[in-house]
């Protein structure tokens, strides 16, 4: 087991050795945490909450000018509303239906500073979950697709910073969680996904994007009828260039890798995960804003 899980950490930084920016369809936010890996049968229906403040702009591997970018901060709220189940020891699906306010500040030809903000419906991610390669679940695949239900069309917003990308992605993912120590109370998780865009939408064709998550945690004992893990992770994202006339080729791409250390609450049949995010590696195409941090909340229920 000891040897899966450094193979698979070593795997994620050579990934994420070349990925972030101003792409802002909330990819990050699709990063996965231990606390959504199936493990049992029956549901889990959750709601998360994420937020990013990307003021920051980046050029390749450091700090770049402000004065290199029109773009002035982008923030981004998402809250989730999902549900995974697993049927059986094998089979499962899971659904998420995200809901995003964007607002942006952006210099004009004449140099004004314009804002704008805008809700919407985000894109909707369907997944199928095969995990019957061992009885104890520990390993498993994700397959779907991200659908083309969030805006793209908002004034004011170039095509990469809309809440929806317009394209309908083919989405590929393997888990593994499993033991560090004899004692079980060491225990590690990983876990990657893909995202291929396979029907592109009027002259905008994003990048794929590998998304990863690793790390380990400890099974602390029941406090008081609650259950406390504290969580030790790495996470992070590669994107390819966007292509289209309808794209910003240049100033698009990125890889990015965060520490995110968090916890998790489980008392009865809810669940409480928290992290925050801080950014280690980033490396953009052209200039790009980034955060500074970025937090996640959830709150699930096992029914």
């Amino acid at each position: 087991m000891k040897k899966v899980f450094l193979v698979t950490f070593f795997l994620f930084f050579f990934v994420a050795k070349n990925i972030f920016a101003c792409a802002c369809g909330g990819g990050i936010f699709n990063v996965g945490t231990s606390s959504l890996i199936p493990n049992s049968v029956g549901g889990l229906a959750f709601l998360e909450y994420g937020y990013m403040n990307q003021n920051r702009n980046w050029g390749k591997e450091k700090h770049a000018s402000a004065n290199e970018n029109d773009d002035r901060k982008i923030k981004s709220q998402l809250v989730t509303a999902g549900m995974q189940y697993m049927f059986d020891r094998k089979w499962g699906a899971a659904i998420r239906l995200p809901y995003m306010t964007r607002q942006t500040k952006i210099t004009s030809e004449n140099g004004e500073i314009n804002s704008t903000r805008t809700n919407s419906l985000g894109d909707v991610r369907i997944n199928g979950i095969y995990s019957g390669f061992s009885s104890d679940m520990s390993s498993g695949i994700i397959f779907g697709l991200k659908l083309p239900t969030g805006e793209t069309n908002a004034k004011g917003l170039e095509r990469n910073m809309q809440i929806g990308t317009g394209s309908t992605d083919l989405i590929l993912g393997v888990y593994k969680i499993g033991k560090i120590n004899a004692e079980k109370n060491w225990n590690y998780f990983a876990q990657t996904s893909w995202n291929h865009p396979f029907i592109k939408h009027r002259g905008y064709n994003q990048g794929d994007e590998i998304f990863a998550a690793t790390g380990i945690y400890f099974n602390t004992r029941s406090i008081a009828g609650k259950k406390i893990t504290p969580i030790f992770q790495v996470t992070g994202s590669k994107k390819l260039r966007d292509s289209g006339w309808a794209s910003n080729s240049f100033n698009s791409g990125y890889s990015q890798a965060y520490l995110a250390p968090a916890l998790e609450i489980n008392f009865g049949r809810f669940k409480t995960y928290a992290d925050i995010e801080f950014p280690f590696y980033q490396n953009v195409n052209g200039n790009q804003l980034v955060p500074t941090r970025i937090f996640k909340v959830i709150l699930g229920y096992n029914f």
